[in-house]
């Protein structure tokens, strides 16, 4: 039985997306992706025989305490990379999206140096980093699609993930490692709440009022915890929302721009192109298409 199998048997449900990603031609970094989306308490995961990069794109907080000395909290945007045979006890707080990326052996390149950076670690080495949570977020939104995506982009997504999360955690990104239980609980509840707001204009002071803090200490936290300042993560929260209404819904531009806190269509479709390199509407066109592709 695969490793990437045997998770999916212990989880007691199915990845919604499950693709090996290789190299083109000849050596290089070859990943087994999965993407899960579950509801339970908790679960226990034995020592696996491979080297995975965790990445937490929604949902609920997770929690990870295999050891009394070693706690992981995380809230979407927050990624782990877990050595080979390293046993982990997780509890979830409700529903949770997951992006799991299985290393192949032999190890290469970037995938050698992360597991010389986190062989010494006794648990889930944890780390925030936008990038890496974008990148696992369109690796697996690419392997979704019909015939699996385009593989050599999908090939080079991951190894800039896999290369993003070493600089990461050798410190050359300037963004935190290891994020503090007490910022995560104080951001979980306002992270919630623009997701269920984005229509709304979201200003600073009502998120700090909701934190229970300081507008100024709100904006340590966000810089803290998620790596930007409030305004950057609610706009890329908002195109996030876009790109998905876009892509599963008959919604129109316009609509979905109201639907996503934009002031006006021309607003979403400026931040959309500067995002994505792409207008809404020629998004929404490819999105049609590839739904006829067998």
């Amino acid at each position: 039985m695969k490793v990437w199998e045997e998770v999916s048997r212990l989880l007691g449900v199915k990845p919604i997306v499950s693709a090996a990603i290789g190299p083109v031609t000849g050596e290089g970094l070859s990943l087994h992706a999965e993407r899960y989306l579950f509801r339970m308490t908790q679960r226990e995961i034995p020592a696996l025989p491979a080297m995975v990069l965790l990445s937490h794109l929604g949902g609920g907080r997770a929690h990870e305490a295999h050891q009394a000395d070693t706690v992981f909290d995380s809230i979407p945007s927050f990624s782990a990379a877990m050595r080979a045979n390293c046993p982990t006890h997780w509890q979830f707080g409700g529903a949770i999206d997951v992006a799991i990326f299985y290393f192949s052996e032999p190890l290469h390149g970037d995938a050698l140096r992360l597991h010389h950076l986190i062989s010494g670690s006794s648990t889930l080495y944890s780390f925030n980093d936008p990038l890496v949570n974008a990148l696992a977020r369109q690796i697996v939104d690419e392997l979704a699609k019909a015939r699996g995506g385009d593989a050599d982009y999908v090939h080079r997504l991951s190894a800039l993930m896999v290369e993003q999360s070493c600089r990461t955690i050798e410190g050359m990104t300037g963004k935190g490692m290891r994020p503090d239980p007490l910022q995560i609980g104080r951001l979980e509840q306002v992270l919630g709440w623009i997701q269920q707001n984005l229509s709304s204009s979201l200003p600073v002071v009502d998120l700090a009022r909701r934190a229970g803090v300081s507008t100024a200490h709100c904006r340590r936290l966000f810089l803290d915890a998620m790596g930007m300042a409030p305004h950057q993560y609610i706009l890329q929260q908002r195109l996030q929302r876009a790109s998905e209404l876009l892509t599963r819904t008959d919604l129109s531009i316009e609509r979905i721009a109201q639907e996503c806190g934009f002031s006006s269509q021309s607003h979403l479709t400026a931040a959309f192109k500067t995002a994505y390199g792409v207008t809404p509407a020629k998004m929404k066109q490819k999105a049609k298409l590839s739904q006829f592709v067998a």
